[in-house]
């Protein structure tokens, strides 16, 4: 440890930083990967920290280009941290590149951009005549907006110089402050840090909801005089944490993530944000029962692949000496005693509001019993420690709830160094507070607990965050309970956590929803407070990843259950190359060649040994469109075969099918996936599991693609044309290749397919196909 801190010194940073990087592994390990891989042992102190800054930031998904940013940082081309950060957001959205195009990381790093005092100072006086209304409203003026609009004009000016010429014009053109702007300045917005001040006045804002999101004026606690902070714990909080806005999102580590996680995800980090604020991703690990790494891990990972970058990542367990010695402070203050009363006992006391026996036992004595449950003298469930609050208050939650008990089980984080463990209500607040946290935001059905939450803060004198709850997010066709999808995955009713039937984040990655579609969902769904009985449609968001994937997903063909179709009327070595677009939005990703051959697969789906007025796909006598070659007779049709007849280029079909040639088709799977449930709300059904689709999943094991895609890995997209937007799973492998539907191109699409389901053949609905490309009229089914 000594070499590593010699490293560090070396390249300027200061004591704190040394300290806390060589307490935290992976920091240390990432600064000393980006020193090794440049060859760097000693630098300038302004360098360092942008290397440091750099590895701190760096996510899995990044790490491959440690290198790049390491070398613009040694070379003088980024040297600050707000190029650094328009490098890094870069280079965030734009993983999906091999190489890097120097041009337009340049721009996005403001490489060689140079902006002098005279730039800023002009540019600040052009702001400030836009400005109208500065001297009638004087210094009540929201200096940070103003300074927002300044930067988005000049991204790359120093922070500092930029602020102080802001404030010396202002002063210019109002003058000093008089008596009656600080009258004015006291009764105007005040900071986030300032505003609980003023909460016992606001509450009706709090039910404002749709303007909301990211509007702290209006994100306010309920008319609770324990929720305001004194000057002394606003200093504190000012003098430790640097950023007007701190978030957090604070997920238990005893379950999978899923699409209500994200909205809560995509909410405390773009509030942040919107204030140039942090985020924190803190575990709340307070149950060691349920507890396991691989959802610690688990949880990483789909921070990364939502695309968000914590501050810091955080355990409450790191906290458990603190809030062991909280707990000492309340006993000693007679806000807190130890009870020897069973589960049971003590539920049939706090129903029938009458105390605990043991409610007045005296502080000494808890103290000692206190010791000795820290010391594992006593069994599990014999003794826990209980706040001292009212047993017969209205709000249950106050009812002297438990805040320690006692687990004989080792910790995932913190292994076998307690065995008393704090709970959630009581760990939550002090975490919320002790790492600076301003703006702490949940769930509607947390607000019955926010009294709790203050009450402790105060009888610790503590710093008080904010704390706004939000409805929880409801989605059509599906549950989002953590009980009713441990049912589903328990019961093998679902194949496991990321079957994409389910919203996990798991199992919308394997469908092939990309990060891009999911936070633009919540970005429409946004945050309100109107209950936690609404409920969003399954198509709002499947009309998100259609607009993502319509310009990102290369276009071709795929035949989930392929018949024989031949061209009679051209030789048996017949071969005609056709070019088509890639994807037809994005003319810059080019074309593709594809090949006509005399034999070519088309779909049984779109085939009928016998006509019908209302089906306009294969039958005999039939004029049809085949996809980029122009229109066809149908001559014959059995039921393994079709006979075809090429037709001059000025007949019109009414409709095109999709085909592959028999020369460049290839064996895959391909899954269709539906909604998991018929039902619209599945929890209000007496037993849910009725309301199961069995067709919310269909296999066509006979599937063909082309050939082109025999390099596919992983998570890669197509669209299959007619078919929908695929995604390629991850058990594809030794050659065998397996397609995810993720989303039919059109709401309510249904392709009828024959499959193996359960090794029983099942029929899949018959298709209202799309305009033009398949007949107009639902199929009947035969």
């Amino acid at each position: 440890m000594e070499e590593a801190q010699t490293r560090l010194q070396k390249i300027g940073l200061d004591e704190t930083t040394i300290k806390n990087t060589i307490k935290g592994k992976n920091a240390l390990k990432s600064i000393l990967q980006t020193l090794d891989l440049i060859g760097v042992q000693e630098c300038d102190k302004k360098i360092g920290n942008l290397l440091y800054e750099m590895s701190q930031n760096l996510t899995e998904a990044l790490d491959n280009r440690r290198a790049l940013l390491a070398k613009y940082i040694v070379e003088g081309k980024i040297t600050n941290k707000l190029q650094l950060e328009g490098a890094l957001e870069y280079l965030r959205t734009h993983t999906h590149l091999e190489q890097i195009p120097a041009e337009d990381f340049d721009k996005a790093a403001g490489v060689g951009i140079v902006v002098t005092p005279e730039q800023i100072k002009n540019t600040v006086a052009e702001f400030l005549k836009t400005k109208q209304d500065l001297k009638t409203i004087r210094y009540t003026y929201n200096f940070s907006e103003y300074t927002k609009q300044v930067r988005s004009l000049l991204p790359f000016a120093e922070g500092k110089l930029l602020t102080q010429e802001l404030n010396q014009q202002i002063e210019a053109i109002l003058g000093p402050k008089t008596e009656e702007d600080l009258k004015a300045a006291k009764t105007q917005v005040k900071k986030p840090q300032q505003q609980q001040q003023q909460q016992q006045q606001v509450q009706q804002q709090a039910e404002e909801e749709d303007d909301c999101k990211f509007d702290i004026s209006k994100l306010v606690a309920r008319d609770l005089a324990t929720t305001v902070n004194s000057e002394q714990l606003l200093n504190w909080r000012k003098q430790n944490f640097p950023y007007e806005v701190l978030t957090r999102f604070p997920p238990e580590p005893n379950g999978y993530l899923h699409i209500g996680h994200a909205k809560s995800i995509n909410f405390n980090f773009r509030l942040a944000q919107h204030y140039k604020g942090v985020t924190y991703l803190r575990f709340d690990d307070t149950n060691p029962e349920k507890e396991c790494q691989e959802f610690i891990d688990n949880i990483k990972e789909n921070l990364r692949f939502l695309g968000y970058t914590p501050f810091k990542t955080t355990h409450a367990s790191d906290n458990f000496g603190k809030l062991y010695d909280y707990a000492v402070q309340l006993i000693q203050k007679g806000k807190a005693y130890c009870c020897f009363l069973t589960k049971e006992e003590s539920s049939k006391l706090r129903s029938d509001l009458k105390p605990s026996p043991y409610r007045d036992t005296q502080p000494a004595e808890n103290l000692e019993i206190f010791r000795k449950m820290k010391m594992g003298y006593y069994k599990e469930n014999e003794v826990c420690l209980r706040a001292k609050i009212d047993p017969t208050h209205p709000n249950p939650t106050l009812r002297d709830p438990a805040i320690f008990r006692i687990r004989f089980t080792p910790h995932p984080h913190q292994g076998e160094k307690w065995c008393i463990y704090p709970l959630y209500d009581f760990t939550h607040c002090i975490c919320d507070s002790i790492e600076g946290i301003t703006h702490s935001c949940c769930t509607l059905e947390f607000e019955v607990r926010r009294d709790l939450y203050y009450w402790f803060l105060k009888e610790l004198d503590l710093y008080r965050p904010f704390v706004w709850e939000f409805s929880r997010l409801n989605v059509s066709n599906t549950v989002l309970s953590k009980r009713k999808l441990h049912h589903l995955v328990f019961n093998n009713i679902v194949d496991g956590w990321d079957d994409p039937r389910i919203l996990t984040l798991n199992g919308l990655r394997r469908r092939g929803y990309t990060a891009d579609s999911i936070n633009k969902f919540c970005d429409l769904i946004s945050v309100t407070r109107k209950g936690n009985e609404n409920i969003i449609g399954m198509h709002v968001l499947e009309s998100c990843i259609r607009k993502d994937l319509d310009i990102k997903a290369p276009r071709t063909m795929a035949i989930l259950e392929p018949i024989v179709a031949i061209i009679d009327n051209v030789a048996e070595d017949f071969s005609e190359e056709l070019e088509v677009a890639i994807i037809p939005r994005n003319p810059q990703k080019g074309n593709r060649k594809i090949l006509l051959t005399k034999q070519i697969y088309l779909d049984k789906n779109d085939v009928r040994t016998e006509d019908h007025p209302d089906f306009w796909g294969v039958a005999p006598g039939k004029i049809i469109g085949l996809k980029q070659c122009g229109p066809f007779k149908v001559l014959s049709v059995t039921a393994n075969e079709v006979h075809l007849e090429r037709l001059g280029k000025d007949v019109k079909p009414k409709g095109f099918l999709h085909w592959l040639s028999v020369k460049e088709a290839t064996p895959c799977v391909a899954r269709l996936y539906d909604y998991l449930f018929e039902a619209y709300d599945p929890n209000e059904l007496d037993d849910y599991i009725k309301g199961i689709n069995p067709n919310s999943k269909i296999v066509c094991s006979n599937a063909l693609m082309h050939k082109d895609l025999l390099n596919s890995k992983p998570e890669d997209k197509v669209q299959f044309e007619r078919l929908g937007y695929f995604n390629l799973d991850f058990d594809s492998k030794d050659g065998k290749f397996i397609w995810n539907r993720t989303v039919t191109l059109q709401e309510k699409d249904k392709i009828k397919a024959i499959a193996q389901v359960d090794g029983k053949q099942v029929q899949k609905k018959d298709v209202p196909q799309q305009k033009k490309d398949a007949p107009k009229k639902e199929a009947k089914k035969e």
